[in-house]
């Protein structure tokens, strides 16, 4: 008799996690098949050792019935009763009773099972009638056997729904762990954009009233600068282009407020263009130089900034003219919110494959480094 399909199991969770466990129900049937034609032959064989002549049919017939029999109620009864009365977690011992009774039922079922299809089969293969012995004595036979099998395949049960629920644990922490960090890179990006209004702000209240048409103008710029800013993705990383145009607003305000004091140049290798950048990357750094490279002088200064392809990584670098940084340069990095937000940014999206370093230059001014996975922004907004 052809075993009946294993049944979905009831359950609550995923669409994954189904489809796994049917996978894994497939394989039971399958292992219980392959060891009934497993022990078809080792009895047929046992038997031709013996001197007896006995078909292989007979073993046959004798050994897939049994299999037959135990992929079924393995289904029906001994998953259902792990599952309503695990042997595990706390009270487990109260859930014992329910088990023995269903060894019990284990044991009568097969039993019967195997005399039922083997009575059908018997004839159908040309054996006759089947003879299973005095019912009486086969059913403490067949549950010497039974009471290690229903305990073997409890335990295969129990086993796998331990492994599946540690699993889900660890889906649950990873998803949680997702979106915490999700939440503080969104709290860290939104950040800067306070930051710098703030700051741009005060730039303009500083020339209100001794030059309000620079002020007007100010205010324009700002407002494109916002309105490009709001417009742009709300995702952690931008193609390197669409960083670039928000780097040009910003630019654009700057300059317009230090006239001729100011000189900002962009240079970037081909290479590197179409790659992925954190959103809001360049402009603060950009903007750090400015406010402590340029501002503090008298006299005119620049800002060079430069995006190269390396390897495998992208290095971008802003360098101002300004004084340095007197002592440790690496201990500014806590003083304000642009350079410490950029860099724990990086630590977030990209761990240690991605740095933040200052460095003051030989000849004077400042250089902050930033090196990151090149990645194609194509293939960032398939993979989000």
């Amino acid at each position: 008799m052809a075993p009946s399909p294993p049944p979905d199991l009831p359950s609550d969770r995923s669409a994954d996690d189904a489809r796994l466990e049917r996978r894994g129900a497939l394989l039971v049937a399958a292992f219980f098949l392959v060891d009934g034609l497993m022990r078809s032959g080792y009895f047929h064989f046992g038997a031709l050792a013996q001197g007896r002549g006995d078909p292989y049919v007979d073993a046959f017939v004798a050994e897939m019935t049994a299999s037959a029999a135990l992929v079924l109620l393995f289904f029906v009864l001994v998953v259902p009763m792990c599952r309503r009365f695990p042997l595990r977690g706390a009270g487990w011992p109260s859930r014992v009773p329910p088990h023995v009774v269903a060894l019990g039922a284990f044991s009568v079922a097969k039993t019967l099972l195997m005399w039922g299809s083997r009575s059908v089969l018997w004839p159908l293969v040309g054996r006759g009638a089947y003879d299973f012995g005095t019912m009486t004595w086969r059913f403490p036979m067949e549950a010497a056997n039974d009471v290690m099998g229903y305990v073997l395949l409890a335990t295969g049960v129990h086993v796998w729904d331990a492994w599946r629920e540690e699993r889900e644990r660890q889906l649950r922490r990873a998803r949680l762990e997702a979106r915490l960090s999700e939440a503080r890179l969104a709290a860290l990006q939104g950040q800067l954009q306070p930051h710098f209004l703030f700051n741009t702000l005060n730039t303009i209240s500083s020339v209100l009233y001794d030059d309000p048409r620079r002020a007007d103008d100010l205010i324009a710029r700002l407002s494109d600068l916002l309105r490009a800013s709001l417009d742009a993705p709300h995702r952690p990383e931008v193609s390197l282009e669409e960083e670039l145009a928000i780097l040009r607003g910003y630019v654009e305000l700057v300059t317009t407020r230090f006239e001729d004091r100011l000189s900002v140049t962009v240079d970037v290798d081909p290479a590197a263009r179409g790659a992925s950048v954190p959103v809001f990357l360049i402009q603060p750094l950009v903007e750090n130089a400015v406010l402590h490279g340029v501002g503090p002088r008298a006299g005119p200064g620049s800002v060079a900034v430069t995006v190269a392809r390396e390897g495998d990584d992208l290095r971008i670098d802003v360098a101002d003219d300004g004084p340095g940084i007197t002592g440790d340069p690496e201990a500014a990095v806590g003083r304000g919110i642009g350079l410490a937000n950029t860099r724990e940014r990086l630590a977030h999206l990209h761990g240690d494959r991605a740095a933040l370093t200052l460095a003051n230059e030989a000849g004077g001014g400042l250089r902050v480094t930033v090196r990151l996975p090149c990645r194609r922004a194509s293939e960032e907004a398939g993979g989000g």
